[in-house]
């Protein structure tokens, strides 16, 4: 009778110590799920770091303007998830070093000419030739028929682009004044890649190719006559002085914006989105500066010296002799095994002309 009360007890006893142990554990296994949700949430909100060189110079309005603005768009509707640093003027690479870094993956996004990806395929050189592109409008509405073509070879590169951005026309600069094509002829023309060279000889000049530092001092001794380049350029590095006259637009290049496939692919979904829409709002903003930007500099070069601006018919008329280079450039395409490529842009360039 004594003993059935202590075995009742040790029962509850043993009751409240298993419901105490199971308690402990449930708050053990709630305690790590919640650990594991936080941790999981810190990862996901992680800030991911973008590198984005250039070789262009840090006054450019590539580098004040344009690039700046995609980084604070992006790092702003990410909600800081993604942030783009900006290294201009070679900070971090040149054109040619970034274009290398970029297809190892070893920086992430870069701004380089078309022309600069000329020696990993040919086709990448279309706009180095004088004018096969009219203006920076027609190379517009080319893009959209012509962009998978490029982004398709790109990416066997590992390399996705991302936009395109407008840079100004260029012209020739020289110390004796070009009217028309008879002019040229026989002139020691500076140009500093090989389509814009070959263009030149169809013209009868006589091409140079030598470093941009140098250019100054040939023309100030003679040893050139003129030289293609950027209307902003021949402004910036006082080119008037030393060579008075000015006739263009002969030469629009195309510039492209571009990210590593290895980036591109650890970006989520969302982020891959609203980068593609920021890069859509910059190549807009780019046409708009261009324009302003050209329009100050021809307005500066005319107060130093003549400026001749070729009409639509005048640069048609000097068009002409340059289809030899065109078709030389489709050749070397096609032994490359791109010569369907080639042709492709040919085509739709003429056709949106």
């Amino acid at each position: 009778m004594d003993k059935a009360p202590i075995l009742t007890d040790k029962k509850k006893e043993v009751t409240v110590m298993s419901r105490l142990i199971k308690n402990k554990y449930l708050l053990f296994i709630f305690s790590a799920v919640v650990l594991g949700l936080l941790c999981g949430n810190v990862q996901a909100q992680k800030t991911i770091k973008i590198r984005y060189f250039t070789g262009m110079t840090p006054a450019h309005y590539f580098s004040s303007d344009l690039l700046p603005f995609f980084a604070a768009e992006v790092e702003k509707r990410t909600n800081g998830s993604v942030k783009v640093e900006v290294y201009p003027g070679g900070q971090l690479f040149g054109y040619r070093d970034g274009i290398d870094a970029t297809t190892m993956g070893a920086v992430e996004m870069g701004l380089t000419s078309l022309g600069h990806w000329g020696g990993h395929n040919p086709i990448f050189s279309f706009s180095d030739y004088f004018l096969l592109i009219d203006d920076m409008d027609h190379w517009f509405r080319a893009r959209d028929e012509i962009h998978p073509i490029l982004d398709a070879l790109f990416q066997k590169k590992n390399v996705k682009v991302l936009y395109y951005s407008a840079y100004g026309g260029n012209g020739i600069c020289g110390r004796v004044q070009i009217e028309s094509l008879n002019d040229i002829k026989g002139l020691k023309v500076r140009a500093p890649v090989p389509g814009a060279l070959a263009c030149l000889a169809a013209w009868g000049a006589t091409p140079i190719k030598i470093a941009a530092a140098e250019v100054y001092d040939a023309m100030g001794k003679g040893a050139i006559d003129a030289c293609a380049s950027s209307w902003g350029s021949m402004y910036a590095r006082k080119f008037y002085e030393v060579a008075k006259h000015a006739v263009g637009p002969v030469w629009w290049t195309v510039w492209v914006n571009f990210i590593s496939l290895d980036t591109w692919k650890s970006l989520s979904p969302e982020n891959q989105k609203i980068i593609m829409e920021v890069s859509r709002d910059t190549e807009k903003r780019s046409l708009g500066l261009m324009k302003a930007f050209d329009k100050k500099s021809l307005e500066k070069l005319e107060q130093v010296g003549t400026v001749k601006i070729l009409t639509s018919e005048e640069k048609k008329a000097w068009g002409k002799p340059l289809r030899p280079a065109y078709s030389a450039w489709a050749k070397k395409c096609a032994d490359k095994g791109y010569g369907k490529q080639a042709e492709e842009i040919l085509n739709i360039l003429d056709r949106v002309r």
